[in-house]
Parts: structure tokens; sequence; C-alpha cells
């Protein structure tokens, strides 16, 4: 079961709030201490709770907190005296005082509650507590006066109904309490020592205050020159003991330095636990955790659209550490995003390239096939040949149709890029083919076909050929490279495997290769992730399955596939 506090406006706020006032100044003048007193704040009470800043409109209240706010009211009323309620003046006063302004009617409205209560604080409550001797004519004027100040509230114009949340600056009302503690101490100190009047020792610290409010209001001004004071008094507020600024300008750096999201957030939280109160970061996004630094007993999470965060401390935060650490968490959140946003709009380039590079080259590939179409024909045809051929006229005889074909079909997929099922042959045949197109010294081919199946053509030769073309580069580098190719068919299973004997590929581009495109010096780097989706959209999976020095192999299987027999086909 809860409670819930309805918000007041308008003039139905200043009615309360002038009556709570009014109530307040009888208890205290009225045989202050009787039961009549007691009951009056016991009112006074209920009306704070219905004017009270504290909690919004559309918060509830527990249970709980309704029980230990009537046990507390109860005891303060039951216990009443004037140490209670010279701290319940000064409580009051950092309501009054700390309130958010929004307009002009809403300043005069406190500025006469905060003078009322100051007021109640030195004249009466201050020196009743210390018994202070002081003339029956000032008290009975004040007791006679001051009751007037809460009406002239209940007066005051009202702008306009608001439905804003009241709320309450936490710093001005703890600066308003204290200026009004010294104020009062001061005068004590002053009468004490001096041996002045309490009246006349009041309005010395009171000036004194004055003065010293208007130099510091004056230094804080731009106008008046001074405007690097009012910077460091705004960035201490924001620092609150620690380097924000410094912590802010390396994020940003990082956000420029790092070129994935998770490697970003990686370096941000690695940044994060340089902060002095922080020990240990732990997160996760995405399904992929992560951990830095220690982990403490003092735990705090945050949550965010793309990720969640525990931040572990030396000791328990407090709420200023609370809303810092919560703040910094958001910054890093807003530029996650912003990576995040960076990669969709870098797949976006590298297919708008793609497309822009295809259409351009569309006509290009159909006159280069009508003219291969003719050489193919001349010598798939020609009579006159003899056996006495060099390697490279029988290696160009057998790769001319093979060229043919591919050609043939990479226009057909630019002028219809939506074309449904690919193309399925027969795993020998593709096989023997593949054997026959690259006769290399360094490239070792090995099978094992149980029985035949059909594969997806399409699919294989764009995995072989760009693994090939990958390799050509470490062959350049290193001649004695060695290859391997294999292929299996057993088990309703097929399985390509390519292998190297070369270094390992760098880890930074392992952690994207397959996921998207990566960075390369010589085309877009979406080759073998074009493979991968490709593969996928046929059922099968392509993956690095080793990734050592002397061992690096990438694989294209279908264990998840259902394969269709040939025999079973009736096409056998």
């Amino acid at each position: 079961m809860a409670f819930r506090l309805q918000r007041l406006s308008g003039r139905w706020e200043l009615m309360t709030l002038a009556l709570m006032l009014e109530v307040l100044h009888f208890s205290i003048w009225l045989d202050f201490g009787s039961l009549l007193s007691r009951a009056l704040m016991l009112i006074h009470l209920g009306l704070f709770v219905i004017w009270q800043p504290v909690w919004r409109s559309d918060e509830r209240i527990s249970i709980q907190d309704t029980l230990t706010f009537f046990v507390l009211t109860l005891a303060f009323v039951t216990f009443l005296n004037w140490w209670l309620m010279f701290g319940w003046l000064l409580i009051l006063i950092g309501f009054a005082g700390g309130r958010v302004i929004i307009n002009r009617q809403e300043r005069n409205t406190f500025i006469l509650a905060l003078l009322f209560l100051t007021l109640e604080l030195v004249l009466e409550c201050t020196t009743r507590l210390f018994g202070i001797p002081i003339s029956a004519n000032y008290r009975d004027l004040f007791s006679y006066a001051l009751p007037l100040l809460p009406l002239l509230i209940a007066a005051l114009p009202v702008s306009s109904d608001d439905d804003s949340l009241q709320s309450v600056d936490i710093l001005h009302a703890f600066s308003t309490a204290a200026l009004t503690c010294i104020l009062i101490f001061g005068s004590l100190l002053t009468m004490y020592t001096r041996g002045s009047d309490y009246l006349i020792a009041l309005m010395q610290s009171l000036l004194v205050i004055a003065l010293f409010l208007f130099f510091i209001s004056w230094m804080l001004s731009p106008k008046a020159g001074f405007s690097g004071l009012s910077q460091l008094w705004s960035r201490s507020l924001l620092n609150i003991g620690t380097p924000f600024e410094k912590w802010l300008s390396n994020l940003s750096s990082l956000s420029l330095q790092q070129h994935t999201p998770i490697e970003f957030l990686e370096a941000a939280f690695e940044d994060l636990i340089t902060m002095p109160w922080i020990v240990g970061v732990k997160w996760q996004t995405d399904g992929t955790p992560g951990t830095l630094g220690k982990i403490s007993r003092h735990e705090i999470e945050f949550k965010t659209p793309n990720f969640i965060v525990s931040i572990y401390s030396k000791n328990w935060l407090g709420a200023a550490l609370y809303l810092h650490s919560k703040l910094l968490i958001q910054l890093i959140d807003n530029f996650y995003v912003g990576k995040l946003r960076e990669r969709q709009l870098t797949h976006q380039a590298h297919l708008k390239a793609i497309h822009e590079t295809g259409a351009r080259v569309t006509h290009d590939i159909k006159n280069l096939l009508q003219s291969l179409h003719a050489v193919t024909s001349i010598i798939q045809y020609d009579q006159n040949g003899t056996d006495n051929k060099s390697v490279s006229q029988r290696l160009l005889e057998r790769q001319l149709p093979y060229f043919t074909q591919r050609l043939q079909l990479a226009l057909d997929k630019l002028q219809a890029p939506n074309k449904g099922k690919l193309e399925e042959v027969p795993l020998k045949d593709w096989w023997q083919d593949l054997i026959r197109r690259n006769e290399l010294k360094n490239i070792e081919f090995t099978a094992v076909i149980t029985e035949d199946i059909l594969i997806p053509v399409e699919l294989f030769d764009s995995a072989i050929e760009n693994m090939l073309e990958n390799l050509k580069e470490k062959i350049r580098l290193d001649t004695d490279l060695r290859i391997k190719i294999a292929v299996s068919r057993d088990h309703g299973s097929v399985n390509l495997l390519v292998t190297d004997n070369g270094k390992r590929i760098k880890t930074a581009i392992v952690k994207n290769l397959l996921k998207e495109p990566v960075n390369s010096d010589s085309g877009l780097g979406i080759g073998l992730y074009q493979v991968a989706r490709l593969a996928q959209l046929a059922g099968y999976t392509f993956r690095l399955k080793d990734n050592e020095d002397g061992n690096v192999s990438f694989e294209l299987s279908n264990l998840k596939k259902q394969i269709v027999n040939l025999t079973e086909a009736g096409q056998l």
C-alpha cells in the first residue's frame, strides 16, 4: 500500500503556505509548549506535508515511510522545546531559501516567507533559547506585526497556474541555513564580547554578512571583470573533487582513436577506473561481458539503453558522487551511440560504393563477356591444335571457359540482384574443375567424397576465390608458403577447408572479420564478409577455424543444412 501526494498550484499553494506560517507563528507565541501550542504545531506539520517541495506529485510514498513520518511527528510534538524549534526553523529556512524560482511572483513569495521565518528564529526562538532579555514593547510589536506577512503572501497575485514540479536546490538550501546560523551565533558572540544589546549586535552581524554577500556576488559577476572566478566556481561544482574536464577531453580523444564501438567502450571504462573513488568496472552489452580493475563489496549498477555497467568503489558513494558517476556513464553511453551510428554509416558507405561500382562496370563486363565468348569459341572448336602445347596454353584453355561462365553469372547478378535460388552443381564436378583451374605448386588438394551431392556453385567459387586472392599477398611475401585445400563429404555434411602455414591474422582484424567490412589496402575489405553472408543465406557456415602461426584455416560447412542426395533426386 502507498499514498500519493497531490501537487498544489497557483493560488492554493500560496494559501497553504500562508496558513502554515500563520499556524507556526501562533504555536510559538501563544504559550509555547502548552497543549494548545502542541496542537497548533501538529496542524502546522500537517499543512507542511501538503505544501512540502521534496516529494514529487507523481511519486508514491510507501507505508513504511508514512509510518516513519508519523512517529517522528508525534515525537517532535511530544518533546517540543526551543532546541527542536530552533532546528525546525532552520529546516524551513533552507526550504524557503533553496526553492527554485521560475518567475517574479514566486520570488516575492519566498522572500517574504524567508523574512518571516528568519524573524521568528532570531527574535523569539533564539532569545528564549539563550535567555536573552528583550524589551516587551519590541516583543509585542513583532507578535502582532509578524502575522501580517503570511496574510501578505496570501494576497500576492498569481500569474498563472504552474504545473511544473516543485524542487529545492540543495546547495542553496544549505547555504541559506548556514548563513542564518552564522547570523545568529555571530550576533551572540558580538553581544557577549562587547556587552552590547542583542538587537544592535544582530544589526551589526546582518550588515557584515550583507557586505560579504555583496562582495562575493560582485566577484562572481561577469560584468565586474572577474569571469575567471566564476569559471572556477562552475568547474568545481562539475568536478566534485574529480578531474572531470580532463576526463571528458580524454573520452573525446578515445572516440576518435578507437574504430569500433566495443574497442571504444573498453578504452572508456579503462579510463573511468582512473577516477580516485573507482576501483573496478564490470559491464555487459549485446551479450558480451567485460571486467576491469578489482571487484569490491561496494557496487552501484547503472542501466542505459545500450549496456549495463556496475561500478565498484572503495567505500559507499555519497549522493554527490553517485550523481557524478551517473553523469559519467551517460556521457560514455552518448559517445557509444555515436560509434554505433558511425559503424552503420560506414556499412552504408560500403554498400553504396559497391552498388555504384556495380552500376558502372555492368556495361564494361557485358562488352568483355562478348569478346571472351568469341575467344572461347575459337579455342574450343579449333581443330588444328597440336599435342605440343605449353602449360600456359593448356591452362588458358581450361580457364577461359570458366572465366566466361563466371562473368556471365556476375552479369546476371548485376542485372537481377534479387534472383532467388542459387545454382547447384555436383560436388565431384566442381572439385575436378577446381583442380584443373589451379595447377600451382603451392597448392595441395585433398578430397574424401563418399557420395556425390549438390552444392551451391556460386558460394563455393566465391569462397575459394576470395581465400586464394588473400593468399596471393602471403605468397608474394613468403614464396615457401604451402596451401592445402581439402573437401570432405560424409554423414550428410560437406566441408571445405583451406589451410596455409603462414603467419596468423592480426587480433584487431579477427574481432570484426566475417562480421563486417574490415580495413583493406587492396580493396573494400568486404570479400570474406560477403562470403559469410552468402553462406548464411544458403544454409552454410563460414568461419575462421584456426588462427596460429603456421596454421591458419578457413572452413565452409553445412552441418545444419539438409543435403539433397543426387541418387534420391534422380540425377545420377
